[in-house]
């Protein structure tokens, strides 16, 4: 009899753990922005969703919902897995989600995982005549499709848009120029791509980008920062009828040296964050929250300066928020147990966009 009772007790507890997971479910999200680029994107994304454990079993319940965007080169998949050869059950984004639900970190919400990957290295998140709305896409189709499949509260207080490296960038310009769509804004180690550190005309990068013949010569290099250059180029100062790169270059070679190039550099610069908070100060007053981080290790030296200056740029412009420095590299402290997704990232998200009780 002890025995069967014990494992009447096992059972149930086994049933509870169980009972403490989330599912992924994949979706196919069709892209009218992205139709017919010069680039030949393919206007079909796949997007991964996380549904919190009630998700099934409490029908009547809606849900609060987190845009997370990845970096670049990365794809949604890169959110699922593990990011290093550690394992400490905080690995991925599904498993930090059950395990700070499980421990009261933070409540049940959706998280939405699209991929935005072009055929170079990524969207950036923003619109491009080269390769596709990809702002649109995210701002109003995605969220669409979303709110119109699953159980979400479909409002912006409700609303938040958060991402690493490039998905940094994309969600703070995202907050930017959508205050109507999302009410909450957490970059991680964004890609503020303005001039400083490594990402300046000295960076040798741009010389091979310029004297390159095709994008199978970019490939050949296998350089972050080369594929990277030609990308941000895509996404920053496009040309649809300038092949093979689809883009104005922000330099040119002139008696063998770098110099700036119009309209390239130029359209680089109105796409830094740090420039644009003048022009959406208003926008960006309208959010609930902002907080980005860096790492001062990053090795992308550019990104913990320019966060700086972004940071300084907001509070020259009386917006508040929180901007946090951190002993780490670009991505080394992301997941575990005292990882910053667990910690910082999913707790500040959940605190702004939790429901009433």
């Amino acid at each position: 009899v002890h025995v069967l009772f014990a494992s009447c007790l096992l059972l149930v507890f086994a049933v509870g753990i169980a009972a403490q997971q989330g599912t992924v479910a994949s979706e196919v999200v069709h892209g009218k922005s992205l139709e017919n680029t010069a680039t030949k994107e393919n206007p079909d994304r796949n997007v991964a969703v996380y549904l919190p454990p009630s998700y099934e079993s409490s029908l009547s319940r809606r849900f609060p919902v987190l845009y997370l965007l990845h970096g670049i080169a990365d794809t949604e998949k890169t959110w699922l897995r593990n990011w290093t050869d550690k394992t400490t059950g905080y690995e991925g984004l599904p498993a930090v989600m059950d395990k700070g639900i499980e421990h009261g970190t933070f409540g049940e919400f959706i998280v939405v995982m699209p991929d935005q990957r072009t055929n170079l290295f990524g969207s950036f998140y923003v619109n491009s005549s080269a390769t596709g709305n990809w702002a649109d896409f995210t701002a109003k189709e995605l969220v669409s499709f979303i709110d119109g499949k699953y159980r979400t509260i479909a409002d912006r207080e409700h609303r938040a848009v958060a991402g690493h490296s490039m998905g940094g960038y994309g969600a703070i310009t995202l907050g930017m120029k959508h205050p109507e769509v999302f009410s909450v804004v957490y970059g991680m180690n964004p890609a503020i791509m303005d001039w400083g550190g490594d990402l300046t005309i000295e960076q040798p990068g741009f010389r091979t980008v310029l004297e390159a013949k095709s994008p199978e010569d970019l490939m050949q290099t296998r350089s972050v920062f080369v594929l990277g250059a030609v990308t941000v180029c895509q996404a920053f100062s496009p040309n649809a009828s300038k092949p093979p790169f689809f883009c104005d270059h922000p330099f040119r070679i002139e008696d063998d040296r770098l110099v700036p190039s119009e309209p390239g550099f130029s359209k680089w610069a109105e796409h830094s964050p740090i420039r644009m908070v003048p022009r959406y100060r208003e926008n960006l007053a309208k959010l609930e929250a902002i907080k980005f981080d860096s790492g001062s290790e990053d090795e992308f030296r550019f990104i913990p300066i320019n966060s700086r200056l972004l940071s300084n740029a907001l509070m020259n412009n009386g917006i508040k928020h929180v901007f946090e420095e951190y002993n780490g590299d670009h991505r080394n402290r992301i997941w575990g147990r005292s990882g910053r997704m667990v910690n910082e990232v999913l707790p500040f998200v959940w605190e702004h966009i939790r429901p009433e009780a």
